[in-house]
């Protein structure tokens, strides 16, 4: 008798554990209907998609109709999928499934967005000529700021909360409050991914951004110098000629970091591949003087930071005289 009710005790014990564990199961598998939303966070004026998401499969065999704010979505009867068009930034706007059984008996799921306008400022703190109409791009090691805007009523407010990463790498450690503004240095590669989260102290998503910084080379160009009129905003394309008895060249690194370009650890002119000394207070500008016979040289330029490589630039241009 003993050992029957010993026996007894341990049945009953793990007899309780299937009952436990298909419980679990059941929370596990009872995933509901949801409608996606493709962009998540969209912009105002921007067009989004939204998808039924049926992981249960209760839905088979349901006429589907779509409503966006109170009003049936013309064609797209019975599609599991339709697209509409965000509202004005700061209102909140609801979409609708209406799912028919074909047992009887009807399905609502909803689901909402307020558009938000969220922009990203990107400004390389890198060396273009002043006459250069195009932007300034990244290169590798120079730093970039980055400003976010929201075009809410909350766009000054300094309780929302930031958080950036670059390459999926938080920058600065960890969300910032009221952190709209940020600096750091372009990796390696010809791209990184900056994405941006704005939240409210709760913890509330007002929306998420991702946009593609480019990385690229300096390179170098040289344009010739007037003492009466300046430097000419025409690049030297294979060749100068000097013309009377001198020339000022002026080399021009593109998208170098500036704070190389200010402080550079190297600059080198040669002419014919012998070093020569710059005379003027401009390290970037050489005077050139005919003396002798015609004939071509090969003028060269060459800055560049040495604790980091690839912040440099060389190129060279001949000089007919």
């Amino acid at each position: 008798m003993r050992l029957l009710l010993i026996f007894s005790a341990i049945f009953l014990a793990f007899s309780a554990t299937p009952a436990l564990a298909q419980l679990d199961l059941n929370g596990l598998n009872g995933t509901e209907l949801t409608i996606d939303l493709e962009p998540e966070y969209p912009r105002p004026g921007e067009q989004v998609t939204a998808t039924i998401n049926d992981y249960r499969g209760g839905a088979y065999g349901s006429s589907i109709t779509w409503i966006f704010d109170g009003q049936v979505i013309p064609d797209a009867d019975n599609r599991r999928n339709t697209s509409f068009t965000a509202g004005v930034a700061g209102v909140t706007q609801t979409i609708e499934a209406v799912l028919t059984k074909p047992q009887g008996g009807r399905e609502v799921v909803r689901n909402s967005i307020t558009p938000i306008y969220l922009d990203i400022i990107l400004e390389p703190q890198t060396r273009v000529p002043e006459f250069y109409l195009g932007r300034s791009l990244p290169s590798v090691d120079s730093v970039i700021n980055a400003t976010a805007i929201v075009s809410t009523d909350e766009i000054l407010n300094p309780d929302l909360v930031y958080t950036w990463r670059l390459n999926q790498k938080v920058i600065e450690g960890g969300p910032l409050r009221g952190g709209n503004q940020v600096s750091f240095s372009t990796p390696m590669g010809s791209e990184a991914i900056l994405s941006l989260q704005v939240t409210r102290p709760n913890g509330e998503v007002l929306s998420r951004r991702a946009i593609i910084v480019p990385s690229v080379f300096p390179k170098m160009n040289f344009y010739e110098v007037s003492s009466l009129y300046g430097m000419r905003n025409v690049r030297v394309d294979q060749s100068a000629t000097i013309i009377g008895n001198s020339l000022t060249v002026r080399a021009e690194p593109f998208y170098l970091d500036s704070r190389v370009y200010n402080d550079p650890d190297i600059t080198e002119w040669e002419i014919n591949g012998y070093k020569t000394k710059n005379t003027g207070s401009n390290p970037y500008e050489v005077t050139l003087q005919k003396t002798g016979a015609s004939g071509v040289s090969t003028l060269e330029f060459h800055v560049r930071d040495t604790s980091q490589l690839l912040q440099g630039a060389q190129d060279s241009v001949r000089i007919n005289f």
